[in-house]
């Protein structure tokens, strides 16, 4: 399998202990810089007011297959969490599209690192609203 970073994250987040928990309890922007080769793929995309934005958490633990959700009082497999540590650490995030000024995406609600690399990006649309959630 190979993956190509489409772009790359810069923002005020330079530890993981100032990312917020939830990306969409922070009003702080971030930029995303879409490299050159990837910039036309950004066409038409600020008719989309959220994105789903999938980055790579590069400084996540790789190793962990348990863990503790912050809402639980117990044990729960890594795929059964929201933790950023797993076996591959990527990551998913809805934000809110600020602008779009030639291949820099300006979003809110990002809970990525400065200098993670950027995936893929989507936009978020209603079919992809869940209304009954377990």
């Amino acid at each position: 399998m190979q993956l190509k970073e489409i772009g790359i994250v810069r923002n005020a987040y330079k530890n993981l202990t100032d990312i917020p928990r939830q990306g969409r309890m922070s009003e702080e922007v971030s930029e995303i810089e879409i490299h050159h080769d990837f910039a036309d793929g950004l066409l038409k995309i600020e008719q989309n007011k959220h994105l789903i934005v999938l980055y790579w958490a590069h400084l996540a633990k790789r190793d962990i297959l348990k863990t503790i959700p912050p809402a639980a009082r117990e044990i729960h497999g890594v795929f059964a969490s929201r933790s950023p540590g797993r076996p591959n650490p990527l990551s998913l995030c809805i934000v809110e599209l600020i602008e779009c000024n030639g291949s820099v995406l300006r979003v809110k609600g990002l809970d990525a690192l400065e200098g993670s690399s950027v995936i893929d990006i989507k936009p978020y649309t209603q079919m992809d609203a869940i209304t009954e959630i377990s």
